[in-house]
């Protein structure tokens, strides 16, 4: 089996369900999991980055709409594909996902295979309509970090 170059972060709190994410997405994608969004910030203020990003709503620190706008505030993640798992399926959480700038959302519980698949989708999607740009690109400064959370909370 050929390993995978495509990366991907889960941040997810349940173990339970990192564990299944894992298991189901590791042929496709080397995982990180992060089980808060203060250490997934941390991962993409140093500069990390991911070819997609799963994470859920309901998070310590930050929740997971305030992740979502942070990751499309950096130039070295603002094209990555977010998707976001959330206990909410009501409509207006749906909309609040897509208008903080998700690609997609599933509500929990969710079949594991909707996952992949909608993961492949966006990630196809991505790379048909978005060549990475071969100049260096300066990660977000800390800084900016500062008009939405404080750096303290960041542990930076």
């Amino acid at each position: 089996m050929k390993k995978s170059s495509r990366s991907l972060l889960i941040i997810e709190e349940n173990p339970h369900i990192a564990t299944v994410l894992t298991q189901t997405l590791r042929a496709d994608y080397v995982i990180t999991v992060a089980t808060n969004s203060r250490d997934a910030v941390r991962l993409l203020v140093q500069g990390r980055q991911f070819d997609c990003i799963i994470t859920e709503l309901d998070l310590p620190f930050f929740d997971g709409l305030e992740l979502v706008k942070l990751v499309r505030m950096n130039k070295l993640s603002e094209r990555t594909p977010v998707l976001i798992l959330s206990d909410a399926s009501d409509s207006d959480t749906r909309i609040a996902c897509l208008e903080a700038g998700a690609d997609a959302h599933i509500a929990k519980p969710f079949n594991p295979l909707e996952v992949s698949v909608t993961l492949r989708t966006l990630s196809n999607r991505y790379m048909v309509t978005v060549e990475r740009d071969e100049t260096p690109v300066i990660p977000m400064h800390s800084s900016l970090l500062k008009r939405f959370w404080s750096p303290s909370s960041l542990n930076l």
